[in-house]
């Protein structure tokens, strides 16, 4: 369950960033419309609520919530980081994250 919700972490990240031009246009060569920018945002939030959901439906309220925060910490750097260094790589990571936390909660 704390693969998925890193994973979902992420990728709320990721989509907190996108939503702002400067970093949609690193990426897509062209800037969000204002629709896209507000989808992007209402998506990271929701993202980020279901981390917080998972990380205490499995390890309660108490560590949930630290883990929780660790994990927002730590995908943010990533982010941070792919965004400086692999921009291109940034999208492929979110998805391979995805799929690995997913099959890791089929398991």
């Amino acid at each position: 369950m704390t693969l998925l919700a890193f994973a979902l972490a992420y990728v709320g990240m990721l989509a907190l960033c996108l939503a702002m031009p400067r970093h949609h246009r690193q990426l897509f060569n062209r800037a969000p419309s204002p629709l896209l920018q507000r989808g992007l945002r209402l998506l990271a939030g929701g993202l980020l609520i279901a981390i917080v959901m998972l990380d205490v439906a499995a390890l309660g309220v108490s560590i949930g919530l630290i883990v929780c925060l660790g994990q927002l910490m730590c995908a943010g750097l990533l982010v941070g980081l792919m965004l400086a260094w692999r921009e291109r790589m940034a999208l492929p990571m979110g998805a391979a994250l995805s799929v690995i936390g997913v099959l890791n909660v089929l398991v």
